[in-house]
């Protein structure tokens, strides 16, 4: 499995592990700014973490490395053909990149949206925020510092309980939540748990808002009046902070809770071990309690499981592009990958560790592109898309027998030399 792919798996793990936490254990508690917290908290763990991993891998001392023999492509590859091959997606990357680029648009959109309204309509300085009057029925709602108001609430003046729970989202930034969550959702669109984590600590919002005007002294019962009356009112935007909010059932019922006790305690300190076990089971290796040392000399080499070594280097040679870039510029090099096989026969820690820039034609071909001149100029950009594009290729290998020492499965390490040799094109 590809960095990426483990990437992915590991988020996805956290996000449904730790919001089923905050949904069995703190969903129905009424200390709303730990419930943000842990959220928030929770979606840095999943999005952040997974991507690093502690533990540490050795090279056996005393051993050589393991050297496969180049693969040998005859022919020929046009421009068109190495542009075609190189920028052919998958069906799931196509996928991906249309939702995220659907969510893009309509993240773009509503804050067009916003933009007009607030470009459209009059505005005014008032009780701390930049007031924006709208000539209709539109639920009050704020994003940042902004507040956008029916120009009937504005005129009446009988706002008040409305403005504390505005002043509540702004104090609060919880604008920056929302565009935080929008971007992870943007990433992640495909990830059902995301969008129940928006939606939680958007009510989380409403619940600390609601509760800001109880403590202000406003009656409950007249300001629950209030509610009902803005749910006929224009629904606001998703980006925003607003007084009107369709989890009403909800935020009624959260109104009339009491504190708990001991339990509740009890259950926030359980919340904070359980972010931290996340953490700790995320950067450790899923190879922990395994041989972290990559041995070079073992008893049974690694084999490539489709086709042996031939069929290795067959793949290499289907897949194998010449970058434009090198073509243009006429760099040839010898670039040496070096990969490890891991107890699993999966192919891990890709990387270049060494480059020959090539000055006269070799025998040995890997990569043939016609040349566009004879510039003997070397361009630093060329020979990097070079060390991409052999990266790139070593990553779609598939599984390999694992090597063994001493009658266990080991990892393994070996280095691939592939040559980038441009030919004239008028031969």
């Amino acid at each position: 499995m590809e960095t990426y792919e483990i990437y992915l798996v590991k988020s996805v793990v956290s996000v449904t592990v730790l919001y089923l936490f905050y949904w069995f254990i703190l969903r129905n508690e009424i200390h709303h700014q730990w419930n943000r917290l842990f959220l928030l908290g929770s979606l840095v763990i999943s999005l952040l973490f997974p991507a690093f991993n502690f533990s540490v891998t050795s090279i056996s001392p005393g051993t050589f490395i393991n050297s496969i023999k180049p693969a040998i492509v005859n022919g020929y590859i046009s421009t068109t053909e190495s542009i075609r091959t190189h920028n052919t997606l998958s069906i799931l990357s196509i996928i991906y990149i249309s939702g995220a680029a659907f969510m893009v648009l309509r993240f773009l959109s509503n804050m067009a949206k916003i933009l007009y309204l607030y470009l459209r309509f009059p505005k005014y300085r008032f009780r701390g925020f930049i007031a924006v009057v709208i000539d209709n029925k539109q639920s009050p709602f704020t994003f940042f510092n902004i507040l956008f108001i029916s120009n009937v609430d504005f005129e009446s003046g009988i706002i008040d309980e409305m403005i504390v729970h505005e002043r509540a989202h702004k104090e609060g930034h919880h604008s920056v939540d929302i565009l935080l969550l929008e971007g992870l959702t943007i990433i992640q669109w495909f990830n059902p748990f995301v969008w129940m984590f928006a939606q939680s600590l958007k009510s989380e919002h409403e619940f600390y808002a609601d509760n800001r005007v109880l403590l202000e002294g406003f009656d409950k019962v007249k300001y629950q009046k209030l509610l009902f009356e803005k749910c006929l009112g224009v629904a606001p935007l998703y980006l925003t902070s607003n007084f009107y909010n369709s989890l009403l059932k909800k935020r009624l019922k959260m109104m009339t809770m009491k504190k708990s006790s001991k339990m509740m305690k009890a259950k926030y300190l359980l919340s904070i071990p359980m972010l931290f076990i996340t953490v700790f089971i995320l950067t450790t290796s899923s190879s922990y309690g395994q041989d972290k040392k990559v041995y070079t000399d073992v008893d049974v080499p690694a084999v490539y499981k489709d086709g042996g070594m031939d069929g290795l280097s067959k793949l290499i040679q289907q897949n194998i592009t010449y970058p434009e870039s090198a073509r243009k510029n006429n760099v040839s090099a010898k670039v040496y990958v070096q990969f490890v096989i891991n107890e699993n026969g999966k192919v891990s820690n890709v990387e270049i560790v060494r480059n020959d820039i090539l000055n006269n034609l070799g025998k040995e071909v890997v990569v043939v592109g016609y040349s566009s001149d004879k510039n003997p100029e070397i361009d630093s950009k060329s020979v990097a898309d070079l060390e991409t594009e052999a990266i790139r290729v070593i990553w779609l290998l598939k599984d390999f027998e694992p090597a063994q020492k001493n009658g266990k499965k080991v990892k393994t390490q070996f280095t691939y030399p592939i040559y980038f040799v441009l030919e004239d094109k008028n031969k």
